[in-house]
């Protein structure tokens, strides 16, 4: 009798545990069938994203280049009779326009980072820092680049970006002519850990977290030209690539932004 009623137990807990696995498995199904539907519904609002920042940067880019235009023929007709504070507001006027476009072209910029493809080629990572300095030769900040930037396989342009940007921002927010802006780096197992630091006036670690949101600026853009979105732009497109961006900073001392890139990338993402 007693082996009866175990091989009865053992049945009927066989049984339970029978109808507990399909039930799991169907609503594992269930998840999974709305995962995928949200999946859809993500990529096609990504895909409409795009799209509105394409038609917003090219069709609105239009209508403000004829009002620039219009600015200054209205300077060039008048010549010496504009009254000078006419002269002043038309100036203003064409430099706000100019500060729209360069919105609508950082927010298609946006929009794209991580998700445009990219062939992987070889970068000389001291020459392509190099060339960005270059771009920025009125400034009298000193540069110290380290000496043995690697050589790296990877997409160019998103890594290009990243870098023009962190540098573009360590210059056009220094409180010196003379100061300094370092760019280094280190072996950080499947990553690259890349720095730039500058030794201008530093910011508080409350605004830490602040500086890489959207159209957040620390500054007044009459102050300092910029949209705002430079560092939104550098941390989506580190972390499209799996990396991280870190602010070391305080209002004692200068700005050290470091990120990590990955080593091994594949065609759209990394391959770790």
């Amino acid at each position: 009798m007693g082996g009866i009623l175990i091989d009865c137990l053992l049945l009927v807990l066989f049984v339970l545990i029978s109808r507990a696995n399909r039930k799991a498995l169907i609503y594992a199904d269930q998840v999974n069938e709305e995962l995928q539907i949200e999946k859809s519904l993500l990529e096609n609002s990504n895909q409409e994203l795009e799209h509105f920042a394409y038609v917003a940067s090219h069709d609105l880019k239009s209508p403000l280049r004829a009002i620039d235009n219009l600015a200054s023929w209205v300077i060039e007709d008048l010549g010496e009779d504009i009254p000078e504070a006419s002269k002043r507001h038309l100036a203003l006027m064409r430099e706000r326009i100019g500060r729209l476009e360069g919105l609508l072209d950082d927010l298609l910029h946006y929009s794209r980072a991580g998700r445009l493809q990219y062939e992987k080629e070889t970068v000389a990572v001291g020459k392509l820092v190099g060339e960005i300095v270059d771009l920025y030769a009125e400034s009298t900040l000193h540069f110290e680049i380290a000496p043995d930037l690697p050589v790296i396989d990877t997409q160019k342009p998103p890594f290009q970006q990243v870098l023009q940007n962190l540098i573009s921002n360590a210059i056009k927010y220094h409180d010196k002519k003379e100061g300094k802006v370092t760019v280094g780096w280190e072996d950080a197992g499947s990553f690259f850990r890349f720095w730039v630091a500058d030794d201008g006036p530093g910011i508080a670690p409350e605004f830490h977290e602040r500086v890489f949101q959207m159209f957040q600026k620390l500054q007044s853009r009459d102050e300092v030209a910029g949209t705002g979105i430079g560092l939104a732009l550098v941390k989506k497109a580190v972390e499209s690539y799996g990396g991280e961006v870190l602010l070391i900073s305080d209002i004692e001392q200068g700005a050290r932004f470091e990120f990590t890139w990955p080593k091994y990338i594949a065609l759209g993402g990394t391959d770790e």
